[in-house]
């Protein structure tokens, strides 16, 4: 199985995504000051693609949006393309287009709520129509949209209805078009990549160029104690942190602005009908629910959520990164419209309700009867054992139904190993199927259950969990707030 692959620092310059979000939130803000007729010209005009295996849109039921941006130089002109290189010679701008990181937009029009979750662009999971583990983004990477889609629901069970991606081209245009955006910055500041420089702390007003500099910030430093900080290597992870008020900011200011000037109105318009991709799926009635919804949001009580997780590995070894459990599932719950205590929830779950398949992937004689025994102890319902497809597993693996992925997880926390979770569509009968590697150490009893804290491994630094959800300690990186 292939290795998570290493980010190449020199390729990349993000928050594609950041831009992804502010074009599309833009154009459904001054769409809802339109006119249903108006609305249906004006978006027959956006660019569709169509999209397998979205989830169904329901009346009256939450939404979520794929929200992605790319580095799509295609409609960048030849004078400004080396604006966007790292390299002289602007090698790092070769190659596929590419989505460093990704956010769902959740709308919820029973309880008249918005929350917006990122998703780290270098967090390892199962790449959806492969056996491999890789980085998410590359999902996109390998097989665009399709795959991508496929690898959220998949691997992290995230429900998508609809899919809208951005280039970055439009970016600097939006921000100059609503005047500006004002950002907090506790400290000088800067990146030599992307050209940011904040000379003093304070609140500094962005137009475009130096909002994109900040988008596009990977190696990003504060002056402190007259020093400049180092790079971080989880440098994605605190951009997040920091992109979180750009976003409300951004949100504010496209509503105020939008709406109350018809010559804005229009410039947004023009930009976002130029600049977003959606699925075939999504139709007419649908932007513009969302559009009246977004129209009425007050942007400040939009909640901005992170996936939680924690490095693989550190300095020149650091992989990406993995979820924390159960705090992600708790996201997660919350963004498919679940109650995490009620059944069905990340919290909620117990060993009986989890039906399980063993089978002996290590080829040590009585091995899949043992781990049963372990499993019937700890209460978990084995339905019944086996070998495996061969006797090479050197780790443990849960392959789960994707819908059974809160089951999966909570036997990976029962393992005192561990164990890497697979999504397999086609599994039958049973909701997980574990296969029993060469590292297996045997299984906790449930009240022992616990999740890891830190880089560790599982097996040597954990803590327990409580039954009721555990706030999700901020990441550093955050500015400090300060009365912009």
């Amino acid at each position: 199985m292939a290795a998570p692959s290493r980010a190449t620092p020199a390729r990349r310059w993000p928050r594609r995504l950041l831009i992804g979000l502010c074009a599309f939130v833009a154009l459904c803000v001054v769409l809802a000051g339109s006119g249903y007729a108006y609305l249906r010209w004006r978006f027959s005009q956006v660019h569709k693609i169509p999209i397998p295996g979205l989830a169904e849109d329901k009346a009256g039921a939450s939404m979520n949006v794929l929200l992605i941006g790319t580095d799509s130089r295609a409609n960048i002109p030849a004078e400004d393309r080396k604006a966007f290189c790292e390299r002289p010679d602007c090698s790092d701008q070769a190659g596929p287009s590419r989505t460093d990181t990704m956010m769902i937009l959740h709308i919820d029009p029973k309880q008249k709520k918005a929350a917006i979750l990122s998703i780290p662009r270098d967090l390892v999971v199962t790449i959806a129509d492969t056996n491999r583990r890789d980085r998410i983004n590359t999902a996109y990477t390998t097989g665009e949209a399709p795959r991508l889609v496929k690898t959220i629901q998949t691997s992290l069970g995230v429900q998508v209805n609809h899919y809208a991606a951005v280039d970055f081209v439009g970016f600097k245009a939006i921000v100059d078009a609503v005047g500006g955006v004002e950002i907090p910055f506790p400290s000088p500041a800067r990146d030599l990549k992307s050209n940011l420089n904040i000379p003093q702390a304070g609140c500094v007003k962005l137009d475009g160029t130096q909002a994109l500099a900040y988008a596009r910030s990977r190696h990003y430093q504060q002056l402190d104690g007259g020093r400049w900080s180092a790079d971080d290597p989880r440098a994605d992870i605190r951009r997040i942190e920091r992109q979180k008020v750009f976003i409300q900011r951004m949100l504010k200011k496209a509503v105020s602005q939008g709406l109350g000037n018809p010559f804005t109105l229009n410039r947004l318009i023009g930009i976002g009908i130029a600049k977003v991709t959606i699925d075939k799926a999504f139709s007419t009635k649908d932007i513009y629910n969302l559009a009246k919804r977004f129209r009425s949001l007050d942007p400040t009580k939009v909640d901005l959520l992170t996936l939680p997780t924690k490095a693989i590995g550190s300095g020149a070894s650091y992989g990406g990164e993995q979820l924390v459990e159960p705090f992600a599932q708790v996201l997660i719950d919350r963004i498919n419209g679940i109650d995490s205590t009620q059944p069905g929830g990340a919290l909620a779950v117990k060993p009986s309700d989890v039906r399980v398949r063993v089978l002996n992937g290590a080829g040590t004689a009585g091995l899949a009867s043992r781990v049963s025994g372990d499993l019937r102890n700890q209460q978990y319902n084995v339905v019944d054992n086996g070998n495996a497809n061969n006797f090479n597993y050197a780790g443990s693996i849960i392959r789960h139904r994707p819908e059974a992925i809160v089951k999966a997880q909570l036997l990976q926390r029962s393992l005192v190993s561990g164990a890497q979770l697979v999504p397999d569509p086609t599994l039958q009968g049973v909701d997980v199927a574990l296969v029993v590697g060469r590292d297996y150490a045997g299984a906790r009893p449930p009240a022992a259950v616990t999740t890891p804290t830190t880089g560790a491994s599982p097996s040597t630094t954990t803590t327990t969990i409580s039954n009721r959800p555990q706030p999700v300690p901020p990441s550093k990186g955050a500015p400090i707030p300060l009365p912009c």
